[in-house]
C-alpha cells in the first residue's frame, strides 16, 4: 500500500467541481481532507454557476469565497497562485471559473476574478457566452469581437486559458491570438467517442500542443464512449507526445465516473502499466506535464 501511494504522490488534477457541493455542504465524489491520503498533491476547483442563474457573477464569488474559507481552514490543502508557492505535504488547490458567463459582461469582472486568487478561467461551458461559442452549441463559430479584446487583454494577466468546452473554432481562435498558457482541463478525445461534440477534437488537440499546453482526459463513462481512460490517454501519447497527456476527472462535475473518486485512479495507474508505460511516464501524466504549464505563470 506505501508503495502505491507513492507512485500515485504527485497526481495533479486539473478539473473538479467540488466548491459548488462545499457551498451546500455536501459530500459526492471528493472529500477534500482525505486527498492528500489519496496521492494527491495538486487539484483545480472549478467554480460553477448554470448560465440561467440571473446573477452568475455574484453566486460565483459567493461560491470562491466559501471555498477560501474552507481551504484556509484545513491543515492539509493549501491555495496557491503559481508554482513556486507550492507546498510539500499538502494539497495544492488553485483555483478557477468555469464558462465565460461568469464574468463576460464587463472585463472589470475578469479583474475581480484574478484579485481573488483565480487561475484557471474556461472560457466557456456547454452554452455559448458573449466571449465565445461552445462545441455542443456551434463547432465551426469561434470568438466574438468582445471575446478576442478579452483574449487581447488577459495578456496582462497570469492565468490559464481552459478550452475544455469549447468549439474547435474557439480553440484555434484562443490559441492564435492568446500569449497564455493554453489547455484542455477535462476532456476526452473526439476521435474515440464522435458522437459527443463535448469531445476535444484533433485540431483543436494539435493547436493547444503547439501552444506547450495538455490536454486532460476525465472520467466520464459518456465522455469515454466504448473506450477506457487509458485508451484516451494512449491515443495522446502517440499522437501528440507524452508531454501533452494529463488528467481531469471532472469528480463532482459528472454522474457516471469510471471509478469511484480520487482513491481509485491507481486503477488508471496499474491499467497504464499494464500498456508498458514507465513509472516516469505516469508521473509525467498525472502532474508533471501540468506543472510544466504552471511554471510559465
Amino acid at each position: 500500500m506505501s508503495r502505491m501511494r507513492g507512485r500515485l504522490s504527485a497526481v495533479f488534477d486539473l478539473h473538479c467541481d467540488t466548491p459548488y457541493f462545499l457551498a451546500k455542504k455536501e459530500i459526492r465524489h471528493i472529500r477534500p481532507q482525505r486527498l492528500y491520503g489519496q496521492g494527491y498533491k495538486g487539484i483545480v476547483f472549478a467554480h460553477f454557476v448554470y448560465p440561467k442563474a440571473k446573477y452568475p457573477f455574484v453566486d460565483a464569488v459567493k461560491m470562491i469565497t466559501s471555498t477560501i474559507e474552507y481551504v484556509r481552514e484545513k491543515e492539509t490543502l493549501h491555495l496557491t497562485t503559481m508554482y513556486r508557492e507550492m507546498l510539500p505535504g499538502r494539497v495544492n488547490v488553485v483555483l478557477g471559473a468555469e464558462g465565460g458567463h461568469i464574468y463576460d459582461t464587463v472585463f472589470e469582472q475578469v479583474e475581480a476574478l484574478y484579485g481573488l486568487g483565480l487561475r484557471v478561467f474556461t472560457i466557456t461551458w456547454n452554452n455559448s457566452n458573449r466571449l465565445a461559442h461552445s462545441a455542443l452549441d456551434d463547432d465551426k463559430k469561434g470568438l466574438t469581437k468582445k471575446g478576442r479584446e478579452y483574449i487581447r487583454r488577459l495578456r496582462k494577466y497570469d492565468v490559464i486559458l481552459d478550452m475544455s468546452h469549447a468549439s474547435t473554432r474557439t480553440v484555434l481562435d484562443v490559441c492564435r491570438l492568446c500569449e497564455n498558457p493554453v489547455i484542455a482541463s477535462h476532456s476526452c478525445i473526439r476521435v474515440l467517442n464522435p458522437s459527443f461534440l463535448r469531445n476535444i477534437s484533433d485540431p483543436a488537440i494539435k493547436a493547444i500542443c503547439e501552444r506547450g499546453g495538455v490536454v486532460a482526459v476525465n472520467f466520464s463513462k459518456y465522455h469515454l464512449g466504448k473506450y477506457s481512460v487509458v485508451d484516451h490517454l494512449d491515443y495522446l501519447c502517440e499522437k501528440y507526445g507524452i508531454r501533452h497527456a494529463a488528467v481531469g476527472s471532472d469528480f463532482d462535475g459528472i454522474n457516471d465516473p469510471v471509478i469511484p473518486g480520487p482513491g481509485g485512479i491507481t486503477r488508471v495507474e496499474k491499467a497504464l502499466l499494464a500498456k508498458g508505460y514507465k513509472k516516469t511516464d505516469i508521473q509525467r501524466i498525472f502532474s508533471g506535464n501540468f506543472l510544466r504549464v504552471f511554471r510559465k505563470l
